[in-house]
């Protein structure tokens, strides 16, 4: 049995379709929710969802939102939500690199250290998932 994932931003919709199981960043630590799953709201962290169908692996990256859980499926409301292959890794390494190098700039700024912390984490996870996919690409080539 497949239940139904959505995951919208307030751009767009990332994704929606029928899958087989799903895996969200919770806050309280990675959710697997198949068909029949108890309904339930969760807040979403900084990480990967990973779906799953008929053995085909698809991989997002999300910075947060929310996760419902229901008879229908599961709808995730994200703050930022890509695809892995939307992902341009070139781009996100770029960002990486500039993260660190606002971060060695801002040690004695708190508040400007955390934002560039945050964005580091961001272009971390963005490379993660795009290179996971990359390799997942090439292996199967």
């Amino acid at each position: 049995m497949s239940l139904h994932l959505r995951i919208a931003t307030l751009e767009r919709t990332v994704f929606d379709e029928d899958v087989d199981i799903v895996m969200l960043p919770g806050e309280a630590g990675e959710l697997g929710v198949l068909s029949g799953h108890i309904p339930l709201i969760t807040p979403l962290i900084l990480g990967e969802i990973v779906a799953k169908k008929n053995g085909e692996e698809f991989v997002m990256a999300v910075s947060g939102g929310m996760a419902e859980v229901n008879q229908g499926g599961v709808l995730v409301l994200a703050d930022q939500a890509e695809r892995a292959e939307e992902i341009d890794e070139h781009i996100a390494e770029t960002a990486r690199a500039k993260a660190e190098e606002i971060m060695k700039e801002k040690r004695s700024d708190e508040e400007g250290f955390a934002e560039a912390y945050a964005e580091l984490q961001k272009s971390l996870l963005r490379l993660k998932v795009a290179r996971r996919k990359r390799k997942e690409h090439i292996s199967n080539i």
